[in-house]
């Protein structure tokens, strides 16, 4: 269970915190930069803080939330204790998967690995299915990345005739659709004589050809899982269902007959696909200027803002239209202020925004409806959710309103609006403030309220 609790906390762990954090537990000199070293820093820190007995699957991750909150990484705080929460809930074993639509034998399935894979592909995938970090190195060493990948799986009893499900659930979780694609969908049969070939016989052919068809209908999650988390619009109609044991996300929608995996699930069909997040390229993100009329429900909007308090300096606001404009007025989910005096206090009295986060109550996620303003600009995606699941998510932020805390880095108005469009926050203005580059103007635009005088 812990390993793979691990493995989630570092797949949100930004690098470049990994040496504060070690810090923070004061970890000798030496180990700290072996952990730098490392191919994977953020793994080989959390396993050195359960090595010292600091985090663990018995004690817990109280004191690693403490560290996260003292170096206002909020968000990796309140990501870690729901995790280790869950987790330990769930139970402690990765689950074997489903049966999946496939003939391949071990032979050709390591050819596959390692003629499909990047190095860099086959140590997400091992990440994703928590294998220790002395075997993720000696993937990122070996000649032969895929097949020593497959070896590892096979030794660990994660990939065998009953399981090879986890190893598409984890190719799918991180984007790399194609390869599981040729796994599921693979009919040339088992290949070679070696044990491998035996072992793999001997189990049984649970995973024999069901379907000729492309698509593989589950009752439950690919993983196993049947317990999921439900995202709805106000009318009731159901999005998405999110697994609570491997997060994937399934979604409601017309592609689902196209798609490989489907899930039935409360009479709906819903299917899988590789989350945006995975798979988006953020430099490509661009802003444009709109008028109001192309707006539409479901985008990502930008305003520039005049802060009175200082009359020369312009900020970014960023919100969800969560309705199409009407009567020049503008439906939105969004980070705003409590109240205008209050944000002006805490500036005064805070003084470096980086501790804006810790004061209580300063802002809030509130769903309201503003006057359309001059400049607005949409954000253009390359790939973005359908505005169902955009408009979905962000209710489902508002509703938990009261368990979200602001930050100016981990938990902005712009991070808010990112999560809403492709599954994930993330902040370019949050970045730098962590980075100390302009730190005020950085942090007011991070912030993002209404109090502009617009």
């Amino acid at each position: 269970m812990f390993n793979r609790f691990k493995v989630q906390i570092a797949d949100e762990f930004p690098a470049a915190q990994v040496k504060k954090i070690a810090q923070y537990f004061d970890l000798p000199l030496a180990k700290r930069s072996e952990i730098l070293e490392s191919t994977k820093p953020a793994v080989s820190l959390l396993t050195a803080l359960e090595d010292d007995r600091i985090i663990g699957e018995d004690v817990g991750v109280k004191e690693l939330c403490e560290a996260f909150e003292f170096c206002s990484l909020n968000r990796l705080a309140r990501i870690a204790e729901d995790s280790y929460t869950k987790e330990k809930e769930q139970g402690n074993d990765l689950p074997d998967g489903p049966v999946v639509d496939t003939k391949i034998g071990p032979e050709e399935l390591k050819e596959t690995l390692q003629n499909e894979l990047t190095r860099q592909q086959c140590i997400d995938v091992a990440m994703f299915l928590a294998v220790p970090v002395p075997d993720l190195e000696s993937i990122d060493s070996d000649k032969k990345p895929g097949e020593r990948l497959f070896k590892i799986l096979f030794d660990r009893n994660l990939i065998g005739d009953s399981n090879v499900g986890i190893l598409v659930v984890a190719l799918k979780n991180r984007g790399i659709d194609r390869v599981a694609t040729l796994i599921a969908n693979a009919g040339t049969g088992q290949r070679g004589s070696n044990d491998e070939s035996t072992a793999w016989a001997s189990a049984g052919s649970s995973l024999a050809s069901q379907s000729s068809d492309s698509s593989v209908e589950l009752s439950k999650c690919m993983c196993g899982g049947v317990k999921f988390d439900e995202l709805k619009l106000r009318n009731g109609k159901l999005v998405s269902a999110e697994c609570q044991k491997c997060r994937a996300e399934w979604i409601s929608g017309a592609e689902a007959s196209k798609d490989v995996l489907m899930l039935r699930y409360n009479g709906n069909m819903l299917f899988y696909r590789t989350p945006v997040e995975k798979v988006i390229d953020l430099s490509k993100i661009s802003y444009e200027e709109v008028p109001s009329s192309h707006l539409k429900r479901g985008d990502h909007i930008v305003m520039r803002r005049k802060m009175r308090m200082l009359s020369d300096h312009m900020y970014d606001h960023h919100a969800i239209l969560v309705a199409d404009v009407k009567q020049n007025e503008m439906d939105v989910i969004h980070w705003t202020p409590v109240s205008k005096q209050d944000w002006k206090v805490a500036v005064k009295a805070v003084g470096a925004l980086l501790r804006i986060s810790e004061k209580a109550g300063l802002a809030v996620i509130k769903h309201e409806k503003i006057s359309i303003t001059d400049g607005i600009r949409r954000v253009n995606y390359p790939l973005e959710d359908e505005p169902d699941l955009v408009v979905a998510r962000a209710h489902s932020l508002y509703n938990k309103k009261d368990e979200q805390k602001y930050s100016a880095t981990e938990n902005n108005c712009e991070t808010l609006a990112t999560y809403c469009k492709i599954g994930k926050g993330y902040s370019i203005q949050g970045e730098a403030l962590k980075q100390g580059k302009g730190l005020l103007a950085a942090g007011l635009r991070a912030f993002g309220d209404s109090v502009g005088s617009g």
